[in-house]
């Protein structure tokens, strides 16, 4: 039983892995937003997302694991993530204003530097506690949707009731984990969502 509980709470953090979130939002915008896109258009803005806010930071991360710089590729320390937080925020920094400059839809390139914004906050954090990572990710798109909600009448008020058990599940599945006490999780969320909802609302 606590065999089937472990690898249930690392199936929800791998699927909701803070790395892909960015991506997964990306997507979201292109499909909520008036203006209708090719898939070409779609593919060369979700792609550029990915490898600016996923692959980059992951060979980062792999980079500083091979010199032992880090302990784990999983950032389980504290101390661990300072390199890979400052590394991400500046490839999120760059992402963002190279999307901006390729006139991609604002919701996405303000969300990506909502992105840096919360890795560089985390980091100053890490010598107090480790801001959850995982809860910042889910948060944040939990506000992107909510602000798209607001903006277009995307999808129904329902649904953000779905997100919010997500965001619980994401948060249980920390717990179970051992990785997060409610403290960094919940200041994580309250990152997350915050960044990027006071980063798209002034856009209204």
């Amino acid at each position: 039983m606590s065999s089937l509980k472990h690898s249930f709470s690392q199936a929800i953090s791998y699927l909701f892995h803070p790395g892909i979130m960015p991506t997964v939002g990306a997507f979201f915008v292109l499909w909520s937003v008036p203006e209708t896109y090719s898939w070409s258009t779609i593919f060369k803005i979700t792609s550029t997302v990915f490898v600016g806010t996923y692959v980059s930071p992951l060979i980062a991360i792999l980079l500083l694991r091979a010199s032992k710089i880090i302990s784990s590729i999983h950032l389980i320390e504290r101390e661990d993530r300072i390199y890979p937080y400052i590394t991400g925020a500046a490839c999120a920094f760059a992402t963002a204003a190279f999307l901006r400059t390729a006139m991609a839809p604002m919701e996405i390139y303000l969300s990506v530097y909502g992105t840096a914004f919360v890795l560089i906050i985390s980091t100053i954090l890490i010598p107090y506690f480790k801001s959850s990572a995982h809860m910042a990710g889910a948060a944040g798109f939990f506000a992107l949707y909510l602000c798209l909600h607001q903006r277009y009448g995307v999808g129904r008020p329902e649904y953000l009731l779905l997100l919010l058990v997500v965001l619980g599940a994401v948060a249980w599945s920390r717990i179970s984990l051992k990785r997060h006490t409610l403290q960094e999780l919940l200041s994580g969320g309250l990152l997350g969502f915050f960044t990027v909802y006071a980063l798209l609302s002034q856009q209204s």
